[in-house]
């Protein structure tokens, strides 16, 4: 996962395209219309992406085409039962950010089910998959989408998430959700097939090793 993700905002001289996923500069454009002289909407804008050269609409600065397509992808290791609805609310999260973060809530709860954390709250579940040594900084993570979540998706609280900075709060738990899936699942995938190459001699012995200690 590229850590370094840009998301799309009429304000960045560069974002990660919409459309190829690539990191590069887009050309803006006033939308206008006319024949023999032209007429400007004021609120909309389109932005040409010197990459691939698709294009992307905007209105009042929030991106309407294409839908949900200033969020990052989900991970290619997130399970399918948390892909659904992380995919679910990339597609409503321009128009309601907080039903997103309600949904990215019920992605984190369907997510620690895959890491064998079924019962209790969605906290002691978290606290659980602490004390089985998950990384410290996934955890940190969990828990702030939880928390946010927690307070945007559910009710209102001590985190104003209601200003003109939403969408880019609630970009950041989608960000953090990869990021979890990076860290947790993608990371133990990769010392499990590195461990898998080892020769079958020496897999042995560690083996018997583990079992004298």
């Amino acid at each position: 996962m590229n850590d370094k993700y840009v998301a799309p905002t009429l304000d960045s001289k560069a974002f990660h395209c919409p459309h190829c996923w690539v990191l590069t500069s887009q050309n803006r454009h006033q939308l206008e219309y006319g024949t023999s002289y032209y007429h400007s909407f004021d609120d909309w804008k389109v932005c040409f992406c010197y990459n691939c050269e698709w294009y992307s609409v905007w209105f009042e600065e929030k991106m309407i085409f294409p839908s949900g397509s200033n969020i990052p992808m989900p991970h290619t290791d997130m399970p399918e039962s948390v892909k659904e609805i992380y995919n679910e609310a990339r597609e409503i999260a321009w128009q309601s950010p907080r039903a997103a973060a309600a949904l990215l809530r019920l992605a984190l709860e369907k997510l620690t089910e895959e890491l064998w954390e079924t019962e209790w709250k969605l906290n002691t579940r978290i606290g659980n998959l602490k004390k089985k040594w998950f990384p410290e900084k996934a955890i940190q993570a969990l828990d702030i989408v939880r928390i946010t979540a927690n307070e945007w998706g559910s009710h209102l609280g001590q985190i104003d998430l209601t200003g003109s900075d939403n969408a880019k709060l609630v970009n950041k738990l989608f960000f953090l959700l990869n990021f979890i899936v990076e860290h947790v699942i993608t990371v133990n995938n990769q010392l499990n097939a590195n461990y898998d190459d080892l020769p079958e001699d020496k897999k042995k012995w560690i083996e018997n090793r583990d079992k004298q200690s």
